[in-house]
């Protein structure tokens, strides 16, 4: 009797066999292949929508602080390092003032612009003498494209999906708003 509830105690405590084991490892490596494409895409995407939010934050500063303060306000976007920052004073005035802090884009981002000289010009009113349209995109080439378009005159700001080729010239005619 004892032996018999013996080898009952130890058939019950015999854990998991190597074969369940390497099932159990191939299902979770399948499961992972087929999710972290996605998650990699939803970690560009909201890269992407965080660069076009700080671009889109910094223009809608600079107009702001160009009415508060009544004076002009220019800003560079410096595609090269990814950054928007305040334009050097001209002999018009100063422009320190017209953002609190200089733009960075976050890492994997960049930026491209149809502006001749990448400079937009706030007047005291908030008005505009460049139209323009600027492009977020993730530099490994994912779909997921932001633009912002200024509109000459009044410098109305909009911003959507880009759906042009940013490797070729940028067109406003290809930012469809979604604001």
């Amino acid at each position: 009797m004892l032996s018999n509830h013996a080898s009952q105690k130890n058939s019950e405590n015999r854990g998991y066999s190597l074969l369940e084991m390497i099932l159990t490892v191939i299902i979770v490596g399948i499961l992972a292949a087929i999710a972290i494409p996605s998650f990699i895409g939803l970690l560009n995407q909201n890269r992407v929508k965080e660069g076009s939010a700080r671009v889109k934050g910094a223009i809608r500063e600079a107009q702001r602080q160009a009415i508060r303060r009544g004076r002009r306000c220019k800003i560079r976007i410096d595609t090269t390092n990814r950054k928007i920052t305040v334009s050097s004073p001209d002999a018009h005035g100063n422009y320190s003032g017209c953002l609190l802090s200089e733009r960075t884009l976050p890492k994997g981002v960049a930026i491209k612009t149809n502006y001749s000289t990448p400079v937009i010009t706030f007047s005291p009113r908030g008005n505009t003498n460049s139209a323009g349209t600027i492009v977020v995109y993730n530099i490994d080439g994912a779909q997921a494209k932001k633009c912002i378009a200024i509109s000459l005159g009044l410098g109305i700001i909009r911003s959507g999906d880009y759906t042009g080729d940013v490797s070729t010239s940028i067109s406003a005619t290809q930012c469809k708003t979604t604001d």
